[in-house]
């Protein structure tokens, strides 16, 4: 599923996608994972409605591990660096669409909505693709609003990570056999009457049960 016509990728691409693709999945089987708020969940899902999962850009590495969903779309960027996010994605069992808030963001949001109709779920990074770090978009809220579907924050901590403190996103990356802990939040209607500054309303809401979920989740799994 794509949402603008892809490129196709140059050998290199292709061979450090299957490597970190091959590293990403070895590694995330020796995560001790325990997740938690599943009820909340079970809640919002609704009959013929696959659900928004809103999490952070940095965190999305491990939420692969906890993918309750046997349909799962996600976006990526257009970029060179989208390219390989792309098959990564791909390898670990996702299906994705290209398209960002900065380039190809009208045919990505439709591909997405596409998917939704199709019984998929979505996964949305929602400070992505560029930040500001941990501040959510209102995109996925629009996409609730012409849905109709749940938006439910998730979010990943680790006790042992590496932290990419240069990154914009401040990426972590799981150390092996570390204890993990996911989370669902409670989850966001949106009205279909909503209007735009309703939406920039609930992207502060989200920004706000996101960043409790994720200092929940930090403190459970014991950050070090």
């Amino acid at each position: 599923m794509s949402a603008v016509p892809e490129r196709p990728a140059g050998w290199w691409t292709r061979f450090k996608a299957w490597l970190v693709g091959w590293v990403a999945r070895l590694l995330l089987r020796t995560v001790r994972l325990r997740v938690i708020g599943r009820e909340l969940l079970d809640r919002a899902r609704g009959p013929g409605r696959p659900v928004l999962y809103a999490f952070w850009h940095g965190r999305q590495l491990g939420l692969f591990k906890a993918n309750p969903e046997p349909r799962l779309t996600v976006m990526t960027s257009l970029s060179k660096d989208g390219e390989m996010h792309t098959r990564i994605c791909r390898r670990l069992g996702l299906q994705v669409v290209r398209g960002s808030s900065s380039r190809g963001g009208l045919a990505g949001l439709l591909a997405l909505g596409r998917a939704l109709r199709e019984g998929s779920a979505l996964g949305l990074a929602v400070d992505g693709p560029r930040g500001p770090a941990f501040q959510a978009k209102p995109g996925i809220l629009a996409l609730a609003r012409q849905s109709g579907s749940a938006v439910v924050p998730i979010t990943i901590g680790y006790r042992h990570a590496w932290i990419f403190s240069s990154a914009w996103d401040r990426f972590l990356l799981p150390r092996p056999f570390t204890r993990a802990v996911v989370a669902f939040g409670q989850a966001l209607q949106v009205e279909q009457g909503a209007r735009q500054a309703d939406l920039e309303a609930l992207a502060g809401t989200l920004t706000s049960r996101l960043q409790a979920l994720t200092a929940q989740v930090d403190d459970e799994a014991g950050r070090r």
